[in-house]
């Protein structure tokens, strides 16, 4: 007994007669089981390198906003008395980088020069605080950049800091490197401008 040749209708048949090949069983579509898995395992390792980078990206933006400075500053008065206060009212310690006084045009190396604008009639005795680049003002740390404590200096000083006459802006930067520009009554990032 033998081995019954193939016939057309039988599946697998090798029509022409030269021999006949059988369908591999692991195969779908052409697509073999091993390769369907190296394929999904690239697109599962492709998607997690994705996700990493992203969450790597907003780590790295939380650490930077864990340590914001703020700076602030502006003035406090009474009859007889005119604070100019800074204030780092942020969440990090702010690195001085710049200070910027012009007063009709003019620079000063800080408040204290204000006084010497101040008309021989009403010299005063003052108090100051100095701001220089390099300085570190820590998280709610206050300075008293200027304390005037006679009413004459101290309505010819308000009525200079009401004015347009005077500039004053301090630059500063985070631990990372951020910078900004405290303007008394705002701030705005961006690099230190000479």
């Amino acid at each position: 007994m033998g081995r019954p040749e193939p016939d057309a209708t039988t599946p697998g048949a090798d029509v022409a007669g030269k021999g006949h090949a059988e369908a591999d069983p692991r195969t779908r579509g052409g697509l073999k089981p091993e390769m369907l898995v190296a394929v999904l395992a690239v697109l599962i390792s492709l998607f997690t390198l994705v996700v990493y980078v992203y969450q790597s990206s907003l780590m790295k933006q939380q650490q930077k906003i864990s340590v914001w400075p703020y700076l602030s500053f502006g003035p406090s008065w009474g009859e007889d008395y005119l604070r100019i206060t800074l204030t780092n009212k942020g969440i990090g310690p702010a690195i001085i980088q710049r200070v910027h006084l012009l007063v009709d045009g003019r620079p000063l190396a800080g408040l204290q020069e204000i006084m010497d604008l101040l008309p021989d009639s009403l010299r005063s005795s003052y108090n100051y605080s100095s701001v220089w680049p390099g300085q570190v003002v820590m998280v709610g740390e206050s300075l008293d950049l200027l304390l005037v404590e006679e009413a004459g200096p101290v309505r010819w000083l308000l009525d200079l800091l009401n004015s347009d006459r005077i500039t004053y802006e301090i630059c500063y930067e985070s631990v990372y490197g951020e910078t900004w520009t405290s303007t008394g009554t705002g701030v705005r990032p961006g690099p230190c401008v000479p």
